[in-house]
């Protein structure tokens, strides 16, 4: 046995799992942003963050583009306070105490054990045990809900680049509430299930079935999870719209 795989299986071993990136065998979650980012096009983007928690997308994205213009939404008001607290002289940054879905007004939001398993929806019964252990819901409150396509309007926000959700198991209504916004924003990255993890949730199929009737293809999944029995649970998908599409949005013709 050669020392690298001497020191490969050490770390399987603990649950270390090396991947090689240059082989394209996978992609990671940290790599979800700049890949976005860069199938945008544009230098300066301007980005819906739904389920910003502590700010993951605004710090990546700026990572790569000082410029851009986000848009954050968080409904857990001790994240709130501290996106709130963190952006406070970023004019590029605004942070709103809201969920996203399909419509706009109230709903009942679950705060679990593990802040970023909180949800609209309750963890769905026979998830496997470490799961169920960070989904259990500590506290339920009330808080405010709105649909992109409200918020935009609202703002007069004319113009979007990127969408991003991780809404845990909740992005598919999110994306019913978009629909304007769906037809002229470019990407969109967006978490998806393969397992019913929450009760009522949307898996895979389903958000892919959604996004080609509107034009995107799938590029490409990046941080994908599996569970203990090597099931597919989630990971990152982005979608990117249609050549074609994108053409006749700005009037470009062959």
């Amino acid at each position: 046995m050669t020392l690298k795989s001497l020191i490969k299986k050490i770390l399987s071993n603990i649950g270390i799992i090396v991947m090689k990136r240059s082989s394209h065998v996978y992609l990671s979650d940290d790599e979800s942003f700049r890949i976005a980012f860069e199938l945008s096009g544009n230098p300066s983007p301007v980005v819906i963050d739904g389920g910003a928690h502590k700010g993951a997308t605004v710090d990546s994205i700026r990572g790569f583009a000082e410029g851009a213009k986000l848009h954050c939404f968080e409904p857990d008001p001790a994240l709130f306070g501290e996106l709130k607290l963190k952006y406070s002289d970023d004019a590029n940054v605004k942070i709103t105490q809201a969920a996203l879905g399909e419509r706009t007004g109230k709903a009942v939001f679950n705060i679990n054990a593990s802040r970023p398993t909180n949800s609209l929806l309750k963890a769905a019964a026979g998830i496997e045990k470490d799961l169920a252990e960070l989904c259990k819901t500590m506290q339920s409150i009330e808080v405010s809900i709105t649909s992109i396509d409200d918020y935009c309007e609202t703002l007069g926000l004319s113009h979007v680049d990127i969408i991003k959700l991780d809404l845990q198991g909740y992005d598919y209504f999110a994306l019913l509430g978009a629909s304007k916004v769906l037809e002229q924003v470019q990407i969109v990255l967006v978490e998806v299930l393969f397992s019913e993890l929450y009760d009522g949730c949307r898996q895979f199929p389903d958000i892919l079935f959604f996004m080609q009737k509107r034009g995107f293809r799938l590029f490409t999944l990046s941080g994908i999870h599996y569970g203990s029995s090597d099931e597919l649970l989630w990971a990152d998908a982005i979608f990117v719209k249609e050549q074609p599409m994108r053409d006749s949005l700005f009037g470009v013709t062959n």
